[in-house]
């Protein structure tokens, strides 16, 4: 197996620095925003890893109230993501989100890999493959000891894992083995190249269409990111983020000029954590939107095959649901026989014209659109087919809003 950038190299990032990756007000201390408390222990007694030591770090906000029971986000590599002076500093940031109630009431794990004769010798070990046991570490070990001093949630949809290279594979692979324990997932310039392990993940994701896990699944790379025997990282997290838009998960790719290092995600991850945490009920503008928020026209444009495609389309507000009409540029006007929009996402179908048949491979079925909504963009893709769903890139712009 080729050897990473080891994590003091990822902490330390590019030697002089990105200028377009810096920290921003919410990962520095603000005046008037209470300070959680940050505690450093070692766990020993692994069943899973036996005579493995893990150094962890407990954070808990400065708003936590034993009476309610908290959020908690597991962190691998923790040191990492817990340091003052690294370039994430997520107490810090979680400080900021949660006085200003834009996150949830979260304790934090900061947890180091294992460790038998040196410091991260059993990194790749435990965070490469593709089974349960380090997700029954965190689930049956770790977080039972952290909740005998702390209450923890025991909702899925409360729980979050994060992770860089590896340890974002590994956070993944937490998410995807025990979906039921942990509902949110970031990774940061995940290895889902490694072969026999993270290089697997697309095809399964793919092959979850029509039941994808209930997960939601942040990812963040750069184009500078590694390239070597094993693979190209930019290229594999393009391959993730195509496969969770395929499957139809929750998801967001966040892709930067960065390499192997933390500079990038750690510049974002207050949005990350917003975005991860934007609808768990508590959270400053938690109600998702409403079927309001697509009424309108849309510009909208498909690339199929070697097509550029344009239509209008137009949703309205009718009895509490919607309505749509289609204007095709080709095919004129198109019957739109089913719309609804759910969980920010707008779906809509219309029979398939003869102008289109090729987007089916000769198939009679719909034309479904799959369109996520970012304030007035839309962007997704149109499936066709039956046996086999083919996906075609979609966007669509808003050309005016309903009054």
């Amino acid at each position: 197996m080729a050897r990473l950038p080891s994590v003091a190299e990822a902490l330390r990032g590019p030697a002089t620095g990105s200028p377009n990756y810096v920290l921003g007000a919410d990962s520095r201390p603000q005046e008037g925003v209470p300070r959680g408390s940050l505690t450093k222990h070692t766990w020993r007694q692994s069943g899973i890893y036996p005579d493995a030591a893990h150094d962890y770090w407990v954070y808990v906000p400065a708003q936590y109230d034993a009476a309610e029971p908290a959020c908690v986000m597991a962190f691998q590599d923790g040191n990492a993501y817990a340091a003052a002076d690294g370039p994430v500093r997520a107490p810090t940031v979680f400080d900021n989100l949660i006085h200003r109630r834009e996150m949830p009431v979260t304790i934090g794990v900061f947890v180091d890999p294992g460790r038998k004769d040196e410091p991260y010798d059993q990194r790749a070990a435990q965070y490469v493959p593709l089974t349960d046991a380090y997700a029954r570490f965190l689930i049956e070990e770790l977080l039972p000891q952290v909740g005998k001093a702390h209450n923890l949630t025991a909702d899925a949809a409360g729980h979050a894992v994060c992770g860089m290279s590896d340890g974002g594979l590994c956070a993944f692979t937490v998410g995807w083995q025990r979906p039921d324990a942990f509902s949110k997932v970031v990774s940061h310039i995940g290895s889902f190249t490694r072969l026999r392990g993270g290089s697997e993940y697309p095809f399964l994701i793919r092959n979850t269409r029509g039941n994808p896990k209930p997960i939601r699944v942040f990812l963040q790379d750069g184009e500078s990111d590694l390239n070597i025997a094993e693979g190209s990282w930019p290229l594999a997290n393009r391959s993730m983020a195509s496969a969770l838009q395929y499957a139809r998960y929750d998801h967001r790719f966040e892709f930067g000029a960065g390499g192997h290092d933390l500079q990038h995600g750690g510049a974002i991850f207050p949005a990350t954590l917003r975005w991860l945490w934007r609808d768990y009920p508590g959270v400053e503008g938690a109600a998702p939107p409403g079927p309001e928020a697509v009424c309108g026209q849309w510009d909208v444009v498909t690339r199929a095959h070697s097509e550029v495609r344009r239509s209008v389309l137009k949703v309205a507000a009718n009895n509490g649901g919607l309505t749509a009409t289609l204007e095709d540029e080709r095919d004129g006007a198109l019957e739109v026989t089913a719309v609804k929009f759910e969980d920010g996402i707008l779906h809509y179908a219309y029979a398939l014209p003869p102008s289109q048949r090729i987007w089916g491979k000769g198939s009679d079925g719909p034309v479904t659109a799959w369109l996520r909504l970012e304030g007035d963009r839309l962007e997704g893709a149109l499936s066709a087919g039956e046996a086999t769903a083919f996906d075609y890139a979609t966007t669509a712009t808003r050309r005016e809003r309903d009054a």
